[in-house]
């Protein structure tokens, strides 16, 4: 009898990008935070849902209507599991869904405009390695004049995009770039001030206002190199975030997600935010 052909390989996998995918979803450009349930009453909003499987957002984030982060597991009808690999990364950079809709901005595609080819790439090997979760998650519901007035924010992008300069400040602003530090911590003065702070942050138990992220501003004057990265890596050890209750500023920092950032991505961080100049506001 003629034998039955051969069934194409599967893809190789490339371990190294799946790898570094994996480490930017989780600890640096939040994937795994917003796109997974997480417990409001805990400090930092630990995870409580199955990762990557979607989560819904309302007004009590400060949002026109339910924004919904879709399920981003692999599996084939709730998830990416049918997405093309070019379909994804426009999404990721250029805010275009597979329908060809702007998303909604709280997907932070206009900073991630700057992830470099190879990141990108990255973060998609290893949304393709995340096992398959069969949950349904509801449609983003908006104000027609919000989805009118967002059309214009996704874009194309012009070219490739390179990775950065291997030198320290280099990196730590690309870092604090795609992780949106400046979005929370950016300054409300016109012209902007970068990393002023003061802006305010609604979550479900009253807004939080983020600091200054300036050299002589409230968190940094004084604060060491070393000090600075430990205050992101003490959280690897805590077991269970304690409660948000009579705390200030509890859920908007992504703390336990950070805390998975590597030590000289930390350090690339601090000698970035060194650079910039004293400005008077300094925030909550």
């Amino acid at each position: 009898p003629v034998a039955a052909p051969a069934k194409p390989a599967a893809p190789a996998v490339d371990a190294e990008a799946v790898a570094r995918g994996r480490y930017l979803a989780e600890s640096v450009l939040g994937c795994v935070s917003c796109h997974t349930d997480r417990d409001a009453t805990r400090y930092g909003g630990p995870l409580r849902g199955t990762a990557l499987a979607g989560a819904c957002y309302g007004k009590e984030w400060g949002l026109p209507g339910r924004v919904c982060a879709p399920n981003i597991t692999s599996d084939p009808e709730h998830g990416i599991g049918r997405w093309t690999d070019a379909e994804l990364l426009s999404a990721l950079r250029e805010g275009y869904g597979r329908d060809g809709r702007t998303l909604f901005p709280m997907m932070p595609y206009s900073e991630w405009r700057t992830l470099s080819d190879d990141d990108a790439r990255a973060v998609v090997a290893y949304l393709r390695q995340v096992p398959p979760v069969p949950r349904s998650v509801p449609r983003t519901e908006l104000p027609p004049e919000v989805q009118a007035g967002i059309q214009s924010l996704a874009s194309r992008l012009p070219g490739p995009v390179p990775a950065p300069a291997d030198d320290a400040v280099s990196r730590g602003r690309y870092l604090t770039t795609i992780a949106q530090c400046a979005f929370c911590h950016g300054g409300m003065d016109e012209p902007p001030q970068p990393f002023a702070g003061g802006l305010p942050v609604p979550t479900p138990y009253g807004e939080e206002k983020a600091p200054a992220l300036l050299p002589h501003g409230p968190i940094l004057k004084g604060l060491s190199e070393d000090a600075f990265v430990a205050r992101f890596t003490a959280w690897r050890e805590v077991a269970s975030a304690p409660s948000v209750e009579g705390r200030v500023n509890k859920l908007a920092m992504p703390w336990l997600s950070f805390a998975g950032m590597r030590e000289e991505d930390l350090r690339a961080v601090y000698r970035y935010l060194q650079t910039f100049a004293v400005t008077a506001r300094q925030g909550g």
